[in-house]
């Protein structure tokens, strides 16, 4: 018979791994999203000191 405080911390330690790989995700897509966003002002910024 399975011991179910080992089979719940076991459980839990694949949920908490599970939700560290999609923060990492998540903060990666972040950063992916801010740089785009830091490269597009600065774009528009140097068009517009042109002007």
């Amino acid at each position: 018979m399975i011991n179910l405080g080992e089979a719940y911390r076991k459980d839990e330690q694949k949920t908490k791994k599970r939700r560290r790989k999609d923060e990492q995700k998540t903060n990666k897509e972040r950063t992916k999203n801010e740089q785009r966003t830091n490269k597009e002002r600065t774009k528009d910024g140097a068009s517009r000191t042109g002007r």
